[in-house]
C-alpha cells in the first residue's frame, strides 16, 4: 500500500487526502496514518503552501489550484 501511496505522490499530480483514500480504497484517516509514517521515515516531506508561489519549481502543480488549508507532499529522493 505504501508503495501505491509513493506512486500517486510522485507522478506529478496534486491529490486531497480524501482523493489519495479513494484511489487507494482506504479511509482518510489511515492514508493521514501512511503519510505521516512516510514522513517520519524520511520518504516525503510536507510542501508549505506559498501564496506567492512564482512557479519556479520542479513542477508540484500545487499553484494550479492552491487552497490556504491545502497540505502537499514531495517524495524525497533518498541516497542510501
Amino acid at each position: 500500500m505504501l508503495i501505491r501511496l509513493l506512486d500517486y505522490l510522485q507522478n506529478g499530480e496534486t491529490y486531497s487526502v480524501q482523493e489519495l483514500a479513494e484511489l487507494l480504497h482506504m479511509d482518510v484517516g489511515r492514508v493521514q496514518i501512511e503519510l505521516e509514517y512516510l514522513e517520519n521515515q524520511g520518504y516525503i516531506r510536507k510542501v508549505v503552501y506559498q501564496p506567492s508561489c512564482d512557479k519556479n519549481c520542479k513542477g508540484c502543480h500545487g499553484c494550479d489550484q492552491p487552497t490556504p488549508d491545502m497540505n502537499m507532499w514531495e517524495v524525497v529522493k533518498r541516497t542510501e
